[in-house]
């Protein structure tokens, strides 16, 4: 028979080391929501404060806890991950309330009411390393100091958690810095709110609408896949079965910058760079969990930053997919993968035409100024056809012909492509390739620009083609048709 021996682990050391498991307040921030989400809350107000000290509240108008419920939710891995939840349980290991919390701050109270019974308790980290055992402090809600609005919001049902004695976010004496930092931490923390919770706060979601405020503002929903623009594709859906459960997956392709209002565009350059949050965005339960990322399917590349597959997958399957605590990581079974590679094939070629189309456009005639050449290697050259290039060129003499196509060779071979690829990538819609002109200026090099071209030659559309193609009045196509008929007149 072999003997055993019961080894209760330190409590001191334990909570200590789940501080590191790595969350950041945004992450442990939607980690207790889930939580409240889980109590059929639709009312989840957070309120940060700095002064005295900083504190951080969870509010919900959730169903509540009694006593003994309370006790329970705060015991370390309470719920087992194989156990079946509710639907809109977005719990995994039993351990988040707890180890996000403890991420951030060394206190944690959670004060709860149920049908009017209101109970509170308290983890504090200190008292724990103190004492090295496991106790947790039962408290009396009222003699807890929490402004009296808070608690009539839980008067019958609603759970509050509080975060004191925040000690890893890092606050200077000098209040103008703190405010400033304070002011990030917010736009930080809703901008990620919005994200994750996205179909949630729009009424998306499978079980019910919920609001979310921080610091009384609401937060507003932000959908990755742009689909309030006309001009997003929706590429094709594929679903995979696996254990009676279905993962589905819907591929999208989001309009080329160009064709978002500017509110779209603002709102995506500062909340979802196009080109590192491409890729698919995995959903539990609604629940928006990990986003950006091929799963090494294929690279990120410029060529396809405009593609997103959305994939949803139900909570039956967890143990499928790899999920960490945070609930931040998540890892496709094989038969995903699979499908998914298939979607990824569709919706990337259709990226790939987006993203070139309208260099291919502007180039498959000589009415352009520069050409686009392709084989082992891609190559932009002048037109040497251009009517411009040509006319130019019969106007010089042998010595300053050569002078000119010499000077040409330099500006083709000193083209700063990787300085206007990183500009491109970042802010396309700042990159500019026109000087600022008057409207008299810009009429008088539209009738040089006729003459250069020997528009009396062409068709007025044919001009008017060339106009556009070269670049220099694409920004006057208002004035164009009034332009071409003045100088044929």
């Amino acid at each position: 028979m072999n003997n055993t021996k019961i080894l209760v682990p330190s409590a001191a050391s334990i909570l200590q080391s789940m501080r590191d498991i790595g969350y950041t307040l945004d992450t442990a921030v939607a980690d207790i929501i889930d939580n409240s989400i889980a109590a059929a809350a639709t009312q989840i107000d957070l309120i940060f404060t700095v002064k005295p000290a900083p504190r951080f509240l969870i509010v919900d108008n959730g169903q509540g806890m009694t006593a003994d419920e309370l006790y329970l939710a705060l015991r370390f891995a309470a719920k087992s991950p194989t156990e079946t939840r509710l639907d809109e349980d977005l719990g995994r290991f039993g351990l988040g309330l707890k180890t996000a919390s403890f991420s951030q701050a060394r206190k944690l109270t959670v004060i709860s009411s149920k049908n009017g019974q209101i109970c509170a308790a308290q983890w504090d980290l200190d008292y724990v390393i103190e004492n090295d055992q496991w106790l947790l402090k039962i408290i009396d809600p009222i003699e807890f100091q929490l402004d009296a609005t808070y608690l009539e919001k839980i008067a019958y049902h609603g759970t509050i958690v509080v975060w004191d004695h925040i000690d890893r976010i890092e606050f200077t004496n000098n209040e103008i810095e703190t405010n400033r930092y304070f002011a990030h931490l917010l736009t930080k923390l809703r901008d990620h709110l919005g994200l994750v919770f996205h179909k949630f706060i729009e009424g998306n979601a499978k079980i019910r609408k919920i609001k979310i405020t921080l610091n009384n503002h609401e937060i507003h929903p932000f959908n990755p896949f742009c689909l309030s623009n006309k001009f997003t594709q929706i590429i094709g859906s594929e679903k995979v079965s696996i254990n009676d459960s279905e993962v589905t997956m819907q591929a999208y392709a989001l309009p080329h910058f160009t064709n978002m209002t500017s509110q779209e565009y603002e709102t995506l350059k500062m909340r979802s760079d196009l080109l590192n949050c491409q890729g698919g965005y995995v959903y539990r339960n609604d629940r928006l969990m990990v986003w950006g990322d091929w799963f090494r399917i294929i690279p990120k590349s410029e060529n396809t930053k405009y593609a997103r597959v959305e994939i949803n997958f139900d909570k039956a399957i967890d143990h499928l997919w790899t999920i960490d605590i945070k609930k931040s990581k998540a890892t496709p079974p094989f038969a995903v993968l699979q499908r998914l590679k298939q979607i990824v094939g569709k919706i990337s070629n259709t990226s790939v035409r987006m993203s070139t189309k309208r260099v291919n456009k502007s180039l498959e005639n000589n009415q352009s100024a520069w050409s686009r050449y392709s084989g082992d290697r891609i190559n932009y050259r002048v037109n040497t056809e251009f009517p411009l290039y040509t006319t130019l060129l019969n106007t010089m003499s042998t010595e300053q012909s050569k002078h000119f196509q010499a000077l040409i060779e330099v500006i083709q071979s000193s083209l700063p492509i990787q300085s206007i690829y990183a500009d491109m990538a970042v802010n396309p819609k700042q990159v500019s390739q026109h000087a600022e002109y008057e409207k008299k200026q810009i009429q008088e090099k539209f009738r040089e620009f006729a003459e250069y071209m020997e528009a009396k030659n062409l068709d007025k559309a044919i001009l008017k083609e060339a106009a556009i193609a070269c670049g220099l009045f694409s920004q006057y196509l208002k004035n164009l048709d009034q332009w071409v008929e003045e100088y044929y007149a």
